[in-house]
């Protein structure tokens, strides 16, 4: 009997295990179809992606999905010492050493926490205004301790180019047998330079000739100096943006101070590039100034109100050459900066024939 009910036991485990090995060669060969199934679809998703490559491809499509590289320390930084550096960048100067942040991605790092430099910079360039603590001081209180934020974001007087003003006026001309009524249209330049360090002085001039020409005078102090048409003069700043410019002339029987109220303005952070003329006039000998009011400096911002300065249609006082003040109805264009190697190659070279109004913007 027991050998009877082993008998079946050891017949029904035979039956199990033929059944499981068939199930596992059944599920393998499924298996085996299905891989060789997806092995057929990838060739063929291969095959199709390969034509519309071949036939859709557009070079732009490569930059898709790429991955930055580390950045790399350049070897240079690597080798130069940090007090190296500072050096070389107080050679090259502030907008050479903003123009290195745009070169690679660690040139840029390094620009923007070189707090060192920056600093440096600062004080150069508001050395005319206040002392060193007292920039320091500003930089803590409304820039968060940066100076490259300062930079960036204060207005300052630059010293590395001039202020140029292109002024034109129209002048009736001499009847001819063919013209009746000709006219001229004149047109002049007025230059500032303003000289680096606390001595707040600075040069002016106003000339037929383009600031190609001029501009080297300006560059070269000494040739400044032997020119009779070039006129020294000191300024003074109140508040942030309006600069004071005097310029003092002396005759033979009396003294005439020329006074340019003018604000000071930019079109892009950091650039400082602008001066908006907001009153000329000249006194003699001891008379009070005429200081602009501050709907005079108000009307500055009104676009109307400078085309009509510009072409001299505004409302002023009759000249008279026997007053002891006389103000200046002319001449009232804003000023431009131009670096000192954009003066051959600036679009204010331009004679009335290319450019015959010029709009400062």
């Amino acid at each position: 009997m027991r050998n009877r009910i082993n008998i079946k036991t050891k017949h029904r485990l035979s039956i199990r295990r033929r059944y499981a090995i068939s199930t596992l060669r059944s599920s393998s060969r499924r298996a085996t179809s299905s891989l060789h199934g997806v092995a057929a679809m990838s060739a063929g998703v291969a095959i199709v992606a390969h034509i519309n490559t071949q036939l859709f491809w557009r070079p732009w499509l490569e930059l898709y999905d790429r991955r930055r590289a580390p950045c790399e320390v350049p070897a240079v930084l690597e080798a130069l010492g940090a007090d190296i550096l500072s050096v070389v960048a107080h050679y090259a100067g502030p907008r050479a050493f903003a123009r290195l942040a745009c070169t690679c991605r660690a040139f840029n790092a390094f620009v923007s926490r070189a707090e060192t430099i920056w600093r440096t910079f600062c004080f150069e360039a508001f050395a005319h205004r206040e002392e060193p603590r007292e920039t320091a001081k500003t930089c803590a209180e409304r820039f968060g301790g940066s100076y490259r934020y300062m930079w960036k974001l204060r207005l300052r007087l630059r010293t590395d180019g001039i202020y140029c003003s292109r002024n034109t006026y129209i002048k009736p001309g001499t009847k001819t047998p063919t013209d009746s009524v000709p006219v001229h249209l004149v047109c002049y330049y007025r230059y500032f330079r303003f000289l680096p360090g606390r001595g707040s002085a600075f040069l002016c001039k106003t000339s037929p000739k383009t600031i190609r020409h001029e501009g080297k005078l300006f560059k070269d102090l000494a040739l400044a100096a032997k020119d009779g048409g070039t006129l020294h003069g000191c300024y003074s700043i109140d508040g942030e943006n309006r600069v004071h410019c005097e310029v003092l002339r002396i005759n033979a029987t009396s003294t005439t101070s020329t006074h340019f109220f003018t604000r000071l303005r930019e079109t892009k952070p950091g650039a400082s590039n602008r001066l908006d003329v907001v009153k000329i006039c000249l006194v003699d000998d001891e008379e009070p100034v005429p200081i602009p009011s501050e709907e005079n400096w108000i009307e500055i911002d009104d676009e109307e109100h400078m085309y009509r300065r510009t072409l001299g249609v505004v409302p002023a006082d009759a000249y008279d050459g026997s007053s002891a003040v006389r103000n200046s109805n002319r001449g009232l264009n804003t000023l431009v900066f131009v670096p000192w190697e954009e003066i051959n190659t600036h679009e204010l070279n331009k004679g009335v024939d290319e450019l015959d109004y010029y709009i400062t913007g």
